[in-house]
C-alpha cells in the first residue's frame, strides 16, 4: 500500500508519529483511518438533524408548517404539493446556484424534485452560510429570532437569538466542524484537529500524539454539546451510540500502540477491545 500513498503524505504522518519502521507508519496511518471513520457517522448525526432543524425552522416563519419550498422560486420543474411561501428566502448567488444544481442533476435523471430532496442533498456549508445570512436587511422583520429560536430552542441560557453576537457564535462552531468533516472526507491530517472553545474560536493544535488524543475526545464533545442545542437528546443519542464507544476506545494511548504494533492489519481494532495485545508495548513509542 505505501507504494500507492505518495512521499509527501508518509511523510508527514511520520513526522508527527515520528514512526521508526514501516509497520510502525502504517499501524499510524491506518488508526488516524479507523478514528475518521469513527468520527464521520457522529458528524453525520449532526448534520442531518442540523440541516433538519434549519429547514423546520425556515418552513414554520414562511408557511407555518414543517416542510415547505423556503427556497423557491428557482429554475427547473420542483414538486408540487406544500405550501408555498408568499415571499422566498433571500439568498446568495452562490446558494441559488447550489440548489438549481441539485434540481438539474435530479431532472437529467428523470427524477421528480421534492424540496425535501433539496434539503438533503444541500452541503453543510450551505447550512453554514444560510445561518450567516440570517442578518441580511433584506430578510422579513424577526426572521433571524423565530429562525435561530426554532432551530436552537435549548441553547445556554440567556441566549439573545436576535443578536448579532449569537448568530456569529454559531457560524464560527458550524466552520469548525465543517472543517474537521472536511479533513475526513479529503483525507486529510485527522491528527492535526484544532481545538476549539465555547465560542468557536479556535486554539491549541495537536503537535504530538497524546495531544492528537485529548483534542479528538474534545471536538468529539463538542459536536454532542451543540447537537444539544437542538434537542438534548440528539446529543444524548450521539453519546450513547455504538460509534461514539468505538471512537472513545480508539482515543487512547493503547489503542494508537496496539495499531502502530500490527501496522493496522485486519483485527487490529479487535486487539484493542481485547485489551491485552500492547501491554507492555506502549512504552516501546513515542507519543
Amino acid at each position: 500500500m505505501q507504494n500507492h500513498l505518495t512521499a509527501p503524505r508518509l511523510a508527514t504522518v511520520q513526522r508527527f508519529f515520528d514512526s521508526r519502521s514501516s509497520t510502525d507508519l502504517m499501524g499510524s496511518y491506518s488508526w488516524c483511518q479507523a478514528v475518521a471513520a469513527a468520527l464521520l457517522p457522529i458528524l453525520g448525526d449532526f448534520e442531518v438533524s442540523l440541516r433538519n432543524a434549519l429547514h423546520r425552522s425556515l418552513s414554520q416563519f414562511y408557511a407555518s408548517t414543517d416542510s415547505a419550498p423556503w427556497m423557491l422560486p428557482i429554475s427547473g420543474p420542483v414538486h408540487a404539493g406544500a405550501p408555498v411561501p408568499k415571499t422566498p428566502h433571500s439568498m446568495s448567488s452562490i446558494d441559488k446556484k447550489e440548489i438549481e444544481k441539485i434540481i438539474d442533476r435530479r431532472s437529467k435523471r428523470g427524477r421528480a424534485v421534492g424540496h425535501d430532496d433539496i434539503v438533503a442533498a444541500l452541503s453543510f456549508g450551505f447550512w453554514e452560510q444560510l445561518v450567516n445570512g440570517l442578518g441580511r436587511a433584506s430578510h422579513p422583520n424577526g426572521l433571524q429570532a423565530r429562525a435561530l429560536t426554532l432551530a436552537f430552542p435549548a441553547a445556554p441560557a440567556g441566549t439573545i437569538y436576535a443578536s448579532q453576537q449569537f448568530r456569529e457564535r454559531i457560524v464560527r462552531l458550524l466552520r469548525a466542524v465543517r472543517d474537521v468533516r472536511n479533513r475526513i472526507g479529503h483525507h486529510d491530517a485527522i491528527w492535526a484537529i484544532p481545538e476549539f472553545d465555547m465560542q468557536g474560536y479556535p486554539g491549541f493544535i495537536p503537535r504530538r500524539p497524546r495531544h492528537t488524543l485529548i483534542s479528538t475526545r474534545l471536538f468529539a464533545s463538542r459536536i454532542a454539546w451543540l447537537a444539544s442545542w437542538i434537542d438534548p437528546a440528539v446529543g444524548n443519542h450521539i453519546q450513547r451510540s455504538d460509534h461514539w464507544d468505538c471512537l472513545q476506545r480508539l482515543l487512547s494511548r493503547h489503542a494508537l500502540a496496539t495499531y502502530r504494533r500490527r501496522g493496522g492489519r485486519a483485527g487490529s481494532y479487535d486487539a484493542v477491545i481485547e485489551g491485552s495485545d500492547t501491554l507492555g508495548h506502549i512504552g516501546t513509542f513515542h507519543f
